[in-house]
């Protein structure tokens, strides 16, 4: 890693960025059946088979525009969760008709190999919908008790809401532990030769959210408590830290990125000082970088803080090529945690001491979990570029961007790489994603 003056910072950005295209805000991600066409399973021998559920389509009057985004929606969360595996309805033997909430026909849910059932009824009103949904396990021919089946009364504006809360419900039903849809990601989009904008999306790729579009370039993107992000820009013409639309430092040095401590009082910053950047303490309230972590002749950059606030992680070349580290978050303990591969980088922290990060295999960059003891697997492998990850909320999966499709889509993954899905259709400059409720 050299150093980079703001203007080459940018400039290495458009350099490895695709060519400018629109991006256009679209209405939704990609559909149920096209996530599940473009599946990636990674088949081992402690693989887990996607469970068979057969949803059908709501029953609710002719023409109901709620339906079709209600049922397109729960259809794509449960497609995207990596735990079902949503059937082609023209695989189904039962008659619509003759299905009710309550009334079912067993026979021909098991015969089509459904092991879970899903039942929803949408009855309009003048301002409101009636949203009425049950979720039955077919082979013990019973019902399942879910949160958020039941909505009384559902605005056209927030139906995809509650189709992400009933589908929540049915992963914890089924799993033990709620689902996160509704939570944001947030990502940067080249948009111009020297700007790159903001935005967020919902978990399924659709809902985006314009958050930094100021004509410059506005660069790695992190949830910050209270639900704004922290990030770099290069708008007072050096780089510097921002929170929303606050800008916090104020200084000649140049800030390459930057993450909140868990608990909200500091800001962790990787900053120029002396010719090579460092990682400092920054007070998020004076912008005053109040400690110096790392004080070495190395770059030391991308810093990421562990769920208990105890350490960080970031990446150094002071082995000659950037690898994976750690660092007590009081600035002691520094050690290397990655001992294999020639270039390891964009470390994220996640739950049970586990660091996902990129790192280059040949020509190509792919996704890697290490452990604090250094074990290390692999998430992706002969699909194409992949970088930037980053965790959920929950740990159980990953989001990052690829080229694997010939340009940059944001996909997510779940936590072992087994089920990797696309959640844009178009196909942009994406980069640096971040995940949050």
């Amino acid at each position: 890693m050299v150093r980079l003056k703001a203007g080459a910072v940018v400039a290495v950005v458009a350099a490895l960025a695709i060519p400018r295209i629109s991006v256009a805000q679209p209405a939704q991600g990609p559909s149920s059946k096209d996530l599940f066409e473009g599946i990636h399973v990674v088949v081992g021998p402690s693989a887990r088979a996607l469970e068979p559920i057969a949803i059908l389509e709501p029953r609710c009057p002719k023409g109901t525009e709620a339906c079709t985004v209600f049922d397109q929606t729960l259809s794509r969360d449960l497609t995207l969760s990596g735990y079902f595996k949503v059937l082609d309805r023209a695989s189904f033997l039962a008659h619509p008709a003759a299905e009710t909430l309550v009334s079912t026909s067993w026979a021909d849910w098991t015969n089509v190999g459904a092991k879970y059932l899903i039942k929803c009824e949408i009855t309009p009103s003048k301002t409101a919908n009636a949203i009425e949904c049950r979720l039955y396990q077919v082979p013990e021919r019973r019902g399942i008790p879910v949160k958020g089946q039941s909505h009384p009364s559902v605005a056209a504006k927030r139906t995809r809401r509650a189709a992400h809360e009933f589908a929540n419900g049915v992963i914890e039903a089924v799993t033990g532990q709620r689902g996160i849809f509704g939570s944001r990601i947030a990502v940067s989009i080249k948009t111009g030769e020297w700007e790159r904008i903001l935005v967020a999306l919902d978990m399924d790729g659709s809902g985006r959210q314009t958050l930094v579009s100021n004509g410059s370039a506005n660069m790695f993107p992190r949830w910050a408590p209270g639900g704004q992000v922290l990030y770099t820009s290069f708008l007072p013409g050096v780089p510097q830290l921002y929170l929303g639309k606050q800008r916090i430092t104020n200084d000649s040095r140049e800030y390459r990125g930057a993450a909140f401590s868990p608990d909200g009082k500091w800001i962790c910053a990787s900053v120029n000082l002396d010719g090579q950047s460092d990682l400092v303490l920054v007070n998020p309230k004076t912008g005053e970088v109040v400690k110096n972590l790392t004080n070495s002749p190395w770059d030391e950059v991308t810093p990421s803080w562990s769920p208990d606030g105890s350490l960080i992680a970031f990446v150094s070349n002071r082995a000659g090529h950037p690898q994976v580290h750690v660092i007590g978050a009081d600035g002691s303990g520094e050690r290397r945690v990655t001992m294999a591969g020639a270039y390891n980088t964009s470390p994220r922290f996640g739950p049970n001491g586990r660091i996902v990060f990129a790192g280059m295999d040949g020509f190509q960059s792919d996704i890697f979990v290490v452990d604090l003891q250094g074990t290390i697997t692999r998430l992706t492998q002969d699909q194409g570029n992949n970088k930037d990850p980053a965790w959920s909320p929950d740990g159980r999966y990953v989001v990052f961007v690829s080229d694997r499709a010939g340009r940059w889509k944001v996909f997510i993954a779940t936590e072992d790489g087994r089920y990797q899905f696309p959640i844009t259709e178009d196909a942009a400059a994406y980069a640096t994603p971040d995940w949050g409720f």
